[in-house]
């Protein structure tokens, strides 16, 4: 075998050996305690877009002031409306409070976004 070859195939595993060696200095992914009452924008737009059709405001003048992180007793996040009748189980979510024109307004959502209900 040539010389050339031989230098090509030291060369290829090289390489090789290179990309496939395991980094063992990369520190495993820890939750961040910090992010864990933030909420998925697309949820936060579906809340917007639910009051901005409600009281007839701009979505642009609507800013969430705060956000909790909530476990519902029910389906109806403890907000039945009439004779509705929920599911009985425990739903994960948020309460979402909100300064609109100098008034709060308080809305439960789900972690979805597709279950919103205003407090009372």
């Amino acid at each position: 075998m040539p010389k050339t070859w031989i230098v090509i195939l030291i060369l290829a595993g090289v390489i090789l050996a290179a990309c496939g060696a395991a980094r063992t200095d990369v520190p495993a992914t820890q939750p961040n305690p910090a992010l864990e009452d933030v909420l998925p924008p697309d949820v936060a737009l579906n809340v917007q877009n639910q009051i901005s059709q409600t009281l007839g405001v701009p979505v642009e003048s609507i800013k969430i002031d705060k956000v909790t992180k909530m476990d519902w007793p029910n389906g109806c996040l403890g907000l039945p409306q009439g004779d509705e009748v929920c599911a009985e189980v425990v739903t994960p979510g948020w309460l979402l409070t909100f300064n609109i024109n100098g008034q709060e307004y308080k809305y439960r959502v789900d972690k979805t976004g597709t279950v919103i209900r205003q407090e009372p």
